[in-house]
């Protein structure tokens, strides 16, 4: 409960006027049976005009026991400036109004009500012509019927005020004393006066005084049972509230427990997502390093190769040049040793050659055909030593290994 004091705006005591005189004018409020009833509707719609449309403007949301008190309080203070505005009249006249108990037009000056009162008209509509207390404290009260004061049933006068059943001592024969007989009655003291009608008077006052009381005594009756009623209302109102407010509390507390379940499962939740960014930022460095190592490896890798393969290139042509070289020496052995078998078999095709010419020039009988045998023979001797020549100056020559052909050719006289 807020510690300052409640206060109505003008634009919802204004809502609260017009939502009140339509529930009048069209009956609704008259079929209402309860306090509650009749003013609840009425507070739920001012709330929906200013509360829930404006909470900042209009911070205080209205229970019905509000409105019903606020209605009591236009309502008297409406009375009120009826009081101030009401016309001085003559005692006669003011005698003879006040045991009827209603107010005709021309006793209040209602355009002067707006002095006092800027809305006093838009109240005036709203309660219409309700009694006042007159100047000697008198309340003009409305007709009493079977059904209760002022048409409303079990004494609830006007708009559902509550009246507490004590009332001051009221004079009625005008001299101002009043006394109490035997029977709890007042009537009036005796006057002296002559003729019938002071006495008729007299017994139309003590008529008005008995009808007077009984209504008062069935007024505080029904107020008594009104405020047991009220009482009971208020239990239950309390009982009601004291639910609501545990129902309240309960609901507060599930929503605090479903509001602490959020957070938790969000927290877990940015929780999980972190560890999840973290993982994936991990792997990324993991595959990253796997790519460059990789990498390294691959260009590792090349380099031996390309290593291996100088390498590989320089054992290959050292190979080959220690191949040419041996077969070079090769060469130049077996063309030395070609060389010596060619001249050793010159020298004995020579001496062989010598000796079948000896032999053969012995058998034949000129000297004539033996020196041509002779000078054939040696031609034949300067050729061969020709063809030698001419060989070994080929084995000689280093540029023509490869085409060189291995085949000697020698010519043989056979």
């Amino acid at each position: 409960m807020p510690s300052r004091r409640k206060k109505w705006t003008e634009a919802e005591e204004r809502t609260l006027i017009d939502k009140y005189g339509e529930m009048v004018s069209d009956g609704t409020l008259a079929k209402m049976k309860t306090r509650e009833k009749k003013f609840k509707p009425i507070a739920c719609y001012v709330n929906s005009v200013h509360h829930v449309q404006d909470p900042i403007a209009y911070r205080w949301q209205w229970s019905w026991k509000d409105v019903s008190t606020k209605v009591q309080n236009m309502r008297h203070q409406y009375l009120l400036v009826k009081q101030k505005i009401k016309k001085q009249q003559p005692d006669g006249g003011a005698s003879s109004g006040g045991g009827s108990g209603e107010c005709s037009g021309e006793e209040f000056d209602w355009m002067e009500g707006l002095t006092h009162w800027s809305n006093f008209l838009r109240y005036k509509e709203v309660f219409g012509d309700v009694g006042i207390v007159n100047s000697n404290g008198n309340e003009l009260m409305a007709s009493v019927n079977g059904d209760g004061i002022d048409g409303v049933e079990n004494g609830v006068m006007g708009l559902g005020f509550e009246y507490d059943g004590e009332e001051g001592e009221e004079n009625f024969n005008g001299n101002d004393r009043v006394r109490e007989d035997g029977d709890d009655r007042f009537v009036c003291e005796e006057v002296e006066q002559n003729g019938h009608s002071l006495k008729k008077k007299k017994k139309k006052r003590e008529a008005s005084m008995g009808l007077r009381m009984k209504a008062w005594g069935f007024l505080g009756n029904q107020l008594s049972k009104l405020k047991e009623m009220e009482a009971r209302l208020e239990q239950r109102e309390a009982e009601r509230e004291r639910d609501r407010q545990r129902s309240e509390s309960f609901r507060m507390e599930c929503e605090q427990e479903r509001e602490w379940k959020w957070e938790e499962w969000v927290n877990k939740k940015e929780e999980k997502e972190k560890t999840r960014e973290k993982l994936k930022k991990q792997r990324i460095l993991e595959w990253e390093a796997l790519e460059k190592e990789s990498e390294e490896r691959e260009r590792r890798r090349k380099e031996e190769e390309l290593i291996h393969e100088r390498e590989w290139e320089e054992r290959m042509d050292r190979r080959r040049s220690e191949w040419k070289k041996r077969i070079d020496e090769m060469l130049g052995h077996h063309r030395a040793e070609m060389g010596q078998m060619q001249t050793r078999i010159l020298h004995e095709q020579q001496n062989l050659t010598s000796q079948l010419l000896g032999i053969v020039s012995q058998w034949t009988a000129h000297p004539a055909g033996l020196s041509d045998h002779a000078s054939a023979s040696n031609h034949y001797l300067s050729q061969m030593m020709q063809n030698l020549h001419h060989v070994n100056s080929l084995v000689h020559e280093d540029a023509r290994v490869e085409g060189e052909n291995q085949d000697d050719q020698f010519i043989v006289d056979g």
